[in-house]
């Protein structure tokens, strides 16, 4: 009898998986939520490099011919994006040690919302709202400093999502010295 009964619920199984409509492949919107989410992370992974004493790696973001046009200035391939970061202050360099019971300077902080993804298979066209925020010291409120928009273009290259093309405008709080490259509307 326990052999039949064995017998039977082998054979059951057997007919379940083959009677079974396991999709052999993923399906293309489970396919299109992985990619959102890696484009996703690539954005957060980016703004967190402006953190202090943060390690900036600015470059493991873009293509190698990627291009940086921010307020109408513009930097092509990684050496020029390379040095319009170090030139804005957020290349990494290290600041002088505080004098003894000195408050510390406030952080500076980026930060992005009303992200929106276009995805067109292995591209996608992402926009958003960044804004700075920081206060003047660690003791002073914080303050927004400036903000804007962002339209960036993204491929994807050996399985990675890469920033092509990055369109950054300053809506308030830009400095000065960026008024003659600012593109007219």
């Amino acid at each position: 009898m326990k052999k039949i009964r064995l017998l039977v619920i082998f054979v059951a199984l057997g007919l379940m998986t083959a009677c079974s409509d396991a999709p052999s492949t993923t399906s293309p919107e489970l396919t299109a939520l992985v990619e959102r989410a890696a484009i996703e992370e690539l954005f957060a992974n980016y703004y967190s490099q402006f953190a202090l004493d943060d390690k900036h790696d600015f470059m493991s973001f873009f293509t190698k011919d990627g291009i940086l046009d921010v307020n109408g200035l513009v930097a092509n391939g990684y050496d020029e994006i390379k040095a319009m970061y170090t030139q804005s202050g957020s290349g990494g360099a290290e600041k002088l040690p505080l004098a003894e019971g000195a408050v510390p300077e406030g952080i500076s902080e980026m930060m992005y919302t009303n992200l929106k993804i276009d995805m067109q298979g292995d591209k996608a066209v992402v926009t958003l709202l960044w804004h700075s925020m920081k206060s003047d010291l660690l003791t002073s409120a914080p303050k927004l400093t400036e903000y804007g928009t962002e339209r960036t273009e993204v491929v994807k290259q050996d399985g990675k999502w890469l920033i092509a093309k990055r369109v950054i405008l300053s809506e308030g709080g830009m400095p000065e010295g960026l008024l003659a490259s600012y593109p007219k509307k």
